[in-house]
């Protein structure tokens, strides 16, 4: 009886992700699709060697069985929870030591940073609740269409990063590296394992 409302309770956060992600993306249109593409894109490889999780797995979730997927999830969910807590001390620390309050474009883009995250949580997800595979389908069709923005959607970002450097008095941007082809090739990205039926 445990594991079944352990599972049910495990079944009920992935679904809740994937929900989250999709009404995102299909509500905030192709620029934003594209912003979260960009940030997922380069963030995401990030995300998974920090938990030690197979690169394969974005591409091939269902290969994997739960116990292996949950883990993952859960990792990945972790530094989620430590994103909103750095957050939250962030906007506490800034008007104490800086006299003046946390803007909202920092906020925001911390926030996007977290959504950029929980795609892929969602692509992992796919593999722990089957019927939502769906949905996932559609939250990668959604990122695909919306590749003619990208431009669009690294200047904001750079342009966002650049911001927060200078309030906080030190580089944070991982993507002024890039060299922006390098950038565009890693949006290219497209789980493989869905790519017969996600196509469009």
């Amino acid at each position: 009886m445990r594991g079944w409302v352990i599972k049910k309770l495990q079944n009920s956060r992935v679904h809740m992700t994937i929900k989250e992600v999709k009404w995102d993306l299909e509500s905030g249109g192709a620029p934003r699709q594209a912003k979260l593409l960009a940030l997922a894109s380069v963030l995401g490889n990030d995300f998974f060697t920090e938990c030690d999780i197979p690169h394969r797995v974005a591409h091939r979730p269902l290969d994997y069985s739960r116990s292996d997927l949950i883990k993952f999830y859960e990792d990945l969910e972790d530094i989620k929870l430590g994103i909103t807590r750095q957050l939250e001390a962030t906007k506490k620390m800034v008007p104490q030591i800086m006299g003046i309050e946390f803007p909202k474009f920092a906020e925001d883009h911390v926030k996007d940073t977290r959504r950029a995250l929980e795609i892929w949580m969602a692509t992992i997800g796919a593999g722990i609740t089957v019927d939502r595979r769906d949905d996932v389908r559609d939250i990668w069709k959604l990122l695909e269409q919306s590749k003619p923005y990208l431009d669009t959607a690294m200047d904001e970002i750079l342009a966002d990063e650049n911001k927060t450097s200078d309030i906080i008095g030190e580089s944070v941007s991982v993507f002024s590296l890039l060299v922006r082809q390098d950038w565009k090739n890693y949006c290219d990205f497209f789980p493989s394992q869905f790519s017969h039926d996600l196509k469009y």
